[in-house]
């Protein structure tokens, strides 16, 4: 594996499962971090406009710099970021099927409303709909 793509959603095992997934890879060379604004909320739909979207970007951006800062990576590996919006399991499938990425590292599951699911919507999602392999790290 040369290129993964790990989306991160900044819940608090976000670093944990990260680090762990990495940590399977002896040939790892690009690590592509993604956050995604979510739009997917229907009941917040009529509360969001270009303004808000674009200050929820701000603060991704700073939260992935200071994460990535954390992480110490820069050393060992290429790390590059995006921050995108719109459905995360929809963004993440897209740019997974865009052929740039060998794997996904991706957690279980994240934030979410219902804490009780093996898995997470979003993770299911991902595995079940992308054409390269997704290694799921449970905390």
């Amino acid at each position: 594996m040369k290129n993964v793509l790990i989306p991160v959603d900044f819940s608090k095992d976000t670093a944990e499962f990260v680090k762990k997934g990495i940590a399977l890879f002896s040939d790892l060379e690009t690590i592509n971090f993604l956050y995604v604004v979510s739009l997917s909320i229907k009941e917040l739909q009529e509360y969001v406009n270009s303004e808000s979207v674009s200050l929820a970007k701000s603060v991704a951006e700073k939260k992935m710099t200071e994460f990535i800062k954390e992480l110490n990576l820069n050393k060992k590996y290429k790390v590059e970021y995006a921050i995108s919006d719109g459905d995360p399991a929809r963004v993440i499938i897209d740019l997974a099927n865009n052929g740039k990425f060998d794997a996904i590292i991706i957690g279980h599951r994240g934030y979410s409303y219902i804490e009780d699911f093996f898995i997470g919507s979003v993770t299911l999602k991902v595995i079940s709909k992308v054409n390269i392999p997704v290694i799921v790290i449970k905390k």
